[in-house]
């Protein structure tokens, strides 16, 4: 199942990607998603490639009542974000995401950049759920399609916070 994400920071390109190569801001981000628990690294900075690793543990009750007896009352969630280095000329930024319930079965991975307009910065994930279960293999994509767009749009409220906040 086919995911996209669009949202405009009121912000310049470089305190967008400073903020997204700060490790104190994966925290924020982290904690958005009501995070009980989780472990960050970012590796690089916001002049070169760096990737965002985030595993959190969130508690069951995030997802649908029918899909909590697969996963138990607590689930762990790996997501990365790998961002390519500024390239020659470009005035924007592109990368990779991926994202994993840990245990269960499927996994979501896409494109992620951002593209100045105006005064700000768009943001456009694009990505694919894929859940290798026979029958109802569909309504677990949904269910997750439904998570991470709900998640991007926690955390990206978070980010536009965290702008305001460090402006």
């Amino acid at each position: 199942m086919k995911i996209i994400h669009q949202h405009t920071f009121d912000a310049s390109l470089e305190r967008v990607i400073e903020m997204l190569a700060d490790e104190h801001f994966a925290t924020a981000r982290a904690n958005a998603s009501g995070a009980a628990d989780q472990n960050v690294l970012v590796d690089g900075d916001s002049d070169g490639a760096f990737t965002v690793l985030i595993r959190r543990t969130v508690p069951s009750s995030t997802i649908p009542a029918e899909f909590r007896s697969f996963v138990g009352k607590e689930l762990t969630v790996k997501y990365s974000e790998a961002w390519e280095p500024p390239r020659g000329g470009d005035n924007d930024r592109v990368g990779t995401f991926a994202m994993e319930i840990v245990g269960a079965p499927g996994h979501v991975s896409g494109a992620i950049g951002l593209t100045p307009r105006g005064d700000g910065v768009e943001f456009l994930a694009t990505g694919e759920v894929k859940v290798s279960v026979p029958i109802i293999g569909p309504i677990i994509e949904r269910t997750i399609a439904q998570a991470v767009k709900q998640g991007f749009t926690s955390e990206l409220a978070a980010a536009d916070e965290w702008l305001a906040s460090h402006a």
